[in-house]
């Protein structure tokens, strides 16, 4: 058996001059990516920042999911958009910067208790990004009211699109977990890319998705 006896440090700064051979090769990428990233994709005529009970950037998101497939509604989550977008052009290092993640879309189909723990989901944490239902809530975090996009009474499902990161229980959403996902082909970065691309002037509104009383 060995006994530490005694021992010793001290910082050692290392200096190092940039390898020149190394900087000609980066460069070229470099510009090149610093090109694409200030692409102006889109303009909006208004901020779009995270809030709740809602958001206008949460109402975007979910809104333009719902054009990828033919979900009946989208949920997504505050915590995964990382950044507001402010008035005015929109690049793609924006896009970028709100959506880091490598997430994909995906659809999965929810009974009707599944969409009830849903509502009450979001009932309880005080608004989420959704789209395709409402949903009218109080102070307390309950369930008043709410929408029904498909018939429950006669067996059918509700087709909900998402990230693969909440489809597998992330941020809570146990709900979710352990059904059957449906891959939409595209990652939730690249379909918020596509839409703006397609769009020339965004202009998105709080509405009445959801009501706190």
């Amino acid at each position: 058996k060995y006994v530490v006896e005694s021992h010793s440090n001290k910082v050692i700064k290392v200096e190092s001059e940039a390898d020149s051979t190394i900087i000609n090769i980066i460069n070229p990428y470099e510009k090149e990516i610093k090109h694409k990233m200030n692409e102006v994709l889109s303009f909006t005529k208004n901020d779009l920042i995270e809030g709740q009970p809602q958001g206008t950037l949460g109402n975007f998101v979910t809104d333009l999911c719902l054009e990828y497939n033919q979900a009946d509604i989208c949920i997504m989550n505050n915590g995964g958009l990382r950044s507001n977008i402010y008035q005015g052009e929109i690049t793609r290092e924006e896009i970028y910067t709100l959506m880091p993640f490598e997430n994909e879309l995906v659809i999965i189909n929810l009974n009707r208790e599944d969409y009830i723990e849903l509502l009450n989901y979001i009932a309880q944490r005080g608004g989420e990004p959704f789209a395709g239902m409402t949903i009218k809530i109080n102070q307390k975090g309950e369930v008043l009211d709410n929408s029904w996009p498909v018939k429950f009474e006669e067996g059918e499902k509700v087709r909900v699109i998402t990230s693969d990161y909440l489809a597998n229980g992330g941020d809570n959403m146990k709900f979710l977990e352990n059904k059957e996902q449906i891959e939409v082909g595209i990652k939730l970065r690249d379909a918020i890319i596509n839409y703006c691309t397609k769009i020339d002037t965004i202009d998105v509104h709080i509405d009445n998705r959801i009501i706190i009383e």
